[in-house]
């Protein structure tokens, strides 16, 4: 008997034409957002929202709601965190198992910036991975396959680079699709749209944990919202201290979810374990100090289970969980809004 589960607004639908119907808003309306549209010689579609352009917070939303293949929204705010007003992004969805389809990074495929490689690096996410049910681990869990032909991904880079046809043409080959039914929405890490969109991962770290860490089937996770800061952007990130869009998520990230529990699942003790103040590998440390300094974090040999067991990842400030079988509430964390303005106005 298989263990997947089956979800039964994904039956017969294509998550990459859904999230598709969303690129193609931002391709209308490119000039307002401060974003451009290149085709490639290969007919390769790039939504450029960070490298030639500036893009921006409205640009931003749309980047998430098409990573949430039209299943969530989006929304940049204005939010206090202790004596300081920051921007900040509140994002949900009410398919939580949409963010497994369309996990972060594709190393198989094309490989991530903190690999040193001669090569063009990225973290690759977004629904265009479900053409294949990659990776194979959520379909190991998911009875889901996109039968449509098109293909969208996110693609965020370290530097300011686009993809070039090579890249283009290795990823749509990955794919299963032709090069002209391939759309990347490239969104540098130093840009307003690759902070923003990185702020709203709270609810991929939570989703991570909740399922390959905890073992929740992807059916039992009924919606999912946050509340996270978006760091400023720099343009030393990565090579000196500075504040990243993790150190938000880390410590300023809030994240609700609505699950139905089984008998005897202590939801309570899932929640204590998920916040960075029960994780004293990385509660006050900012994320260059972890990633660069230490190398707990973004070493590609370092097996995903055992950072979340010793708290380096999928971690956040607060988590509250609701439990849609019995009516109760289990939360723990806070936000540190300490740690935060320190990070912000002096990163060590």
């Amino acid at each position: 008997m298989s263990d997947k589960v089956s979800i039964k607004r994904l039956k017969g639908v294509s998550v990459n034409e859904q999230s598709l119907q969303v690129v193609r808003e931002m391709i209308q309306k490119k000039d307002s957002l401060d974003i451009d549209v290149l085709e490639l010689k290969n007919h390769v579609t790039i939504i450029d929202t960070g490298v030639n352009v500036k893009g921006g917070f409205k640009a931003a939303e749309y980047v998430t709601r098409a990573a949430l293949c039209g299943f969530g929204e989006a929304k940049v705010i204005m939010a206090k965190y202790g004596s300081i007003y920051l921007p900040a992004i509140v994002a949900y969805t009410d398919l939580p198992a949409i963010i497994g389809i369309s996990y972060y990074v594709w190393p198989e495929v094309i490989h991530p910036p903190h690999v040193e490689v001669n090569e063009y690096t990225a973290w690759v996410s977004g629904p265009g991975k479900a053409l294949r049910q990659k990776p194979e681990k959520v379909y190991a869990k998911l009875d889901y396959k996109d039968e449509g032909n098109v293909a969208v991904l996110l693609v965020q880079p370290r530097g300011k680079d686009l993809p070039d046809e090579a890249v283009t043409e290795k990823l749509a080959s990955a794919c299963g699709v032709s090069p002209e039914n391939l759309y990347l929405i490239v969104t540098p890490t130093n840009s307003i749209v690759g902070s923003v969109q990185v702020s709203a991962r709270t609810m991929e770290d939570g989703f991570w944990r909740l399922t390959e860490y905890y073992g929740i089937s992807y059916d039992r996770i009924e919606a999912m919202m946050t509340i996270t800061p978006i760091a400023p952007i720099s343009p030393r990130v990565f090579r000196e201290p500075c504040p990243w869009a993790d150190d938000m998520v880390r410590h300023g990230g809030v994240l609700h979810a609505w699950i139905y529990s089984k008998e005897g699942e202590d939801l309570q003790r899932i929640a204590e374990e998920t916040v960075i103040e029960n994780n004293p590998n990385s509660f006050g440390k900012s994320f260059y100090q972890l990633a660069v300094v230490e190398k707990k974090y973004i070493d590609p040999k370092y097996d995903l289970i055992r950072l979340a067991k010793e708290g380096y990842g999928f971690i956040m400030a607060e988590l509250c969980l609701y439990d849609t079988r019995t009516g109760r509430m289990y939360r723990a964390g806070r936000v540190h809004d300490n740690i935060l303005e320190k990070l912000l106005s002096n990163p060590w």
